[in-house]
């Protein structure tokens, strides 16, 4: 009697262990399930522009082989307004002549315009605000009371130019081709109006430069 009451104990047991079993397999793979069949947020809606393009419709080439542009399209326009500076020719207007242009690579090469106010030199390029024809002479450092000192209170040397205070301030820098740029540092009984007088480093320098026209450029 025993044995049979312990093997029902046992065989209790171990569907009571079963069940435990089965109902741990159970809650984690419903942890899992609901973890994985999380819904995501709410998708956020993305404002997508419309964009359209519309190529440019404005040239046509005649069967004489003439270009018309439509001058009242603004691509057209730009695009006109670059065979313009290449060619020299009003593109605006209707059956302008276009014979020998019918691809991109046929479009001669546009030269970069110089720009305004501006000299080359040796050095580089300078900026100028005035340009002006002077007749220039030159002097030594020992011309005038010999002291060699400017009337900007400087050494008169190579570089240094007299000018007349009225026509070119003193502390003007200047550029003058054949000498170089210079400094308007000092003024001279003889220099008025439009002379400017050359400071030179000897005689002989002085004499070959004699006197001539030259053209000043006051610099920025």
């Amino acid at each position: 009697m025993k044995r049979k009451i312990f093997k029902a104990l046992k065989s209790i047991e171990k569907k009571c262990v079963l069940c435990l079993m089965v109902m741990g397999f159970t809650a984690m793979n419903t942890g899992f399930t609901e973890q994985d069949n999380e819904l995501p947020a709410e998708p956020v809606e993305v404002q997508i522009e419309e964009t359209s393009a519309t190529e440019p419709t404005a040239i046509a080439v005649g069967e004489n082989g003439r270009l018309t542009v439509d001058a009242d399209d603004e691509l057209t326009r730009a695009f006109a307004e670059v065979v313009e500076r290449s060619l020299g020719q009003d593109l605006t207007q209707a059956d302008a002549p276009f014979d020998n242009i019918n691809t991109i690579e046929d479009l001669p090469e546009i030269a970069e315009p110089e720009p305004a106010n501006v000299i080359e030199t040796s050095e580089g390029y300078l900026n100028y605000s005035q340009v002006m024809d002077m007749e220039a002479t030159a002097y030594l450092p020992t011309d005038g009371d010999g002291a060699c000192i400017t009337a900007m209170g400087i050494p008169a040397t190579y570089g240094v130019v007299a000018v007349d205070p009225a026509i070119i301030p003193l502390g003007s820098r200047v550029y003058i081709p054949g000498y170089g740029e210079a400094l308007a540092a000092d003024t001279g009984g003889a220099i008025y109006g439009y002379r400017i007088d050359l400071c030179m480093e000897d005689y002989y320098q002085a004499m070959d430069f004699g006197r001539r026209n030259v053209t000043v450029f006051v610099l920025k």
